[in-house]
């Protein structure tokens, strides 16, 4: 019966998605102008602002502290290895932390109509995946241009990416309708997020990890998103079936418990906001 009733729920989300996918469009450029009006650079500045967070902590974790990457990486430059990782979380990052006010922010839309709410977190994933496709691009070029080279590997990158969406998408929908409530959510998500940074190998290979950890580390579900992301970009190993099966398990489960959390708290948005 439950599952029937994830499937139903599945099949609304779906519909929703199709029946305003003109409006989230229409949103989702919207969002982008706003963020660059009156920029000379203009979406460019979402390639330089991860560009100068590369250049700072290659700086501080390849020079100051003289990290190594372990064999499995063996003649991969540290710089190259660095933005495969980062990628990826800079997108999940801007993703949950802009979707988390998403709602509040949009208020007036909520109070004066009837209007479909789940939609303002979806528009905060769109926007991400575009800058995010951006610095892909730019990788990937730099990949081929500089002898790297790469495989049909690569395009597991995009499987990775689906799931880093709807997992980033879980958290948001959970985390926006709850800050409808508790505003203190959306500091909170800020916070956490920078803490979820360190505990993922992202500026530090896994191998790093001591062998005691390793175990808890690994329940983190963007170990497995960045680990896949370095593994279909950089072609150095190959992916682990049961790490992709955790990662679609628990990116499920969030799912599930964002759409319903938002679900049912959304009837009466109006009455708080």
């Amino acid at each position: 019966m439950r599952i029937m009733n994830y499937l139903r729920m599945l099949i609304y989300f779906v519909k929703l998605l199709y029946k305003n996918s003109f409006m989230i469009r229409s949103m989702v450029i919207r969002d982008l102008k706003q963020r660059y009006v009156g920029s000379l650079l203009g979406i460019f500045w979402s390639v330089i602002h991860p560009l100068t967070q590369l250049i700072l902590y290659y700086f501080i974790f390849a020079v100051v502290f003289k990290i190594r990457l372990g064999p499995e990486y063996g003649g991969t430059n540290f710089a190259v290895w660095l933005i495969a990782g980062l990628l990826p979380w800079m997108f999940f990052a801007e993703t949950v932390t802009r979707a988390s006010t998403t709602v509040v922010e949009q208020s007036n839309l909520i109070k004066k109509m009837v209007f479909p709410s789940e939609i303002f977190p979806i528009v905060s994933l769109m926007a991400a995946i575009v800058s995010h496709l951006i610095g892909l691009t730019i990788l990937i070029s730099f990949l081929l241009i500089s002898g790297y080279g790469i495989s049909l590997q690569i395009l597991l990158v995009f499987p990775y990416m689906l799931i880093a969406a709807i997992f980033a998408l879980g958290i948001s929908w959970f985390v926006s309708s709850v800050n409808v409530f508790l505003r203190d959510v959306g500091q909170v998500i800020g916070v956490m997020v920078n803490i979820w940074f360190y505990l993922t190998p992202i500026v530090y290979p896994s191998v790093r990890i001591p062998g005691k950890l390793q175990g808890l580390f690994r329940l983190n579900p963007m170990f497995h998103v960045i680990e896949g992301y370095r593994m279909a970009l950089l072609g150095k190993i190959n992916m682990d079936i049961t790490n992709l099966s955790y990662l679609l398990l628990v990116t499920v489960i969030i799912l599930v418990i964002g759409a319903l959390t938002f679900r049912r708290l959304k009837p009466i948005f109006a009455d708080v906001l």
